[in-house]
């Protein structure tokens, strides 16, 4: 049986479970590579819990699915992935337009332990920036990706 691959989902990858937008078939494909634990934050719970609202009421579903245990929650508060995050903002917020909450999702994936970054943000560096700290992006880095990394100095 293969090993379940560990992973942090952002809040676009969960956004893109609960609502049928463009990006769900490389949820598919993930889903079919074999098992995962899919890891999130309180951080990742704040901004879903403002987007779906946005979007229409997927909440009570997101929210039952917490309750069934369908991810794991990494247990940092925010007072934690701050203190984490303070060498990744000095390093990457001035060369990219990542926000504060993305970089707390990176810092807390890398703290827990994840392998992979689970994310549909290309447009903000978030996903270069986690390719930038180890991490596995998917789906994998694409141009708009590498031009981010190139513009914080790594490369991809």
């Amino acid at each position: 049986m293969p090993q379940a691959r560990v992973a942090f989902a952002d809040t676009s990858w969960l956004f893109s479970l609960y609502y049928q937008t463009k990006d769900r078939p490389a949820i598919t494909a993930w889903a079919e590579k074999g098992p995962s634990t899919l890891v999130i934050s309180t951080t990742v719970l704040a901004e879903c819990r403002c987007n779906f609202w946005r979007a229409g009421d997927r909440l009570k579903a997101l929210e039952s699915d917490l309750h069934a245990r369908l991810y794991l929650d990494c247990g940092y508060s925010f007072e934690e992935m701050v203190a984490m995050a303070r060498d990744l903002f000095r390093r990457y917020a001035p060369r990219s337009n990542v926000g504060t909450l993305d970089i707390l999702h990176v810092a807390a994936a890398r703290r827990f332990g994840c392998q992979w970054f689970l994310s549909f943000d290309s447009a903000s560096g978030c996903r270069a920036v986690a390719h930038a700290c180890g991490l596995k992006v998917y789906p994998e880095l694409g141009a708009e990706d590498r031009a981010w990394l190139r513009k914080i100095g790594r490369s991809g």
